[in-house]
């Protein structure tokens, strides 16, 4: 029962991420295009007041749950080393917990990163991470 309860929460946290993600670079980034640039400011600062409460602790629950299936999933190492699935998961725990200590250093200690200036990266790295999950169990 604990190891679906956790499978559970890590599935709608990521859901919760991955949702905003999506609604930011499909949805929001198009709109600039079309308003004017104060409607857009408008626009983007309701929606960051109403992400900016539940986004960051979904992705701490994402990151949290994650770890915790990997401990469960991973398996141990045999004589031919390490196998595909196990290789495939260590990819995705690592995007995955890379892109919750970005998070988490972003929104908690107001490091912005180089790197990112909008959510285009991290977008990319969780529909990556999402076909992993997906392929991992299947080889």
């Amino acid at each position: 029962m604990f190891y679906i309860t956790i499978k559970l929460l890590h599935i709608f946290s990521v859901f919760i991420y991955a949702g905003f993600l999506f609604t930011d670079n499909l949805i929001l980034m198009r709109m600039q295009k079309t308003l004017t640039k104060e409607k857009y400011i408008e626009i983007r600062e309701h929606f960051r007041l109403f992400t900016k409460v539940l986004v960051p602790k979904a992705l701490i629950i994402a990151v949290l749950s994650g770890m915790v299936l990997f401990y469960y999933n991973f398996g141990s190492i045999g004589e031919n080393g390490l196998e595909n699935f196990q290789i495939l998961l260590g990819i995705k725990a690592t995007l995955g917990l890379w892109l919750g200590i970005r998070g988490v250093s972003q929104v908690f200690f107001g490091i912005q990163p180089f790197i990112f200036k909008s959510h285009r990266l991290p977008f990319i790295l969780t529909i990556f991470i999402i076909l992993l999950s997906q392929i991992m169990f299947s080889v």
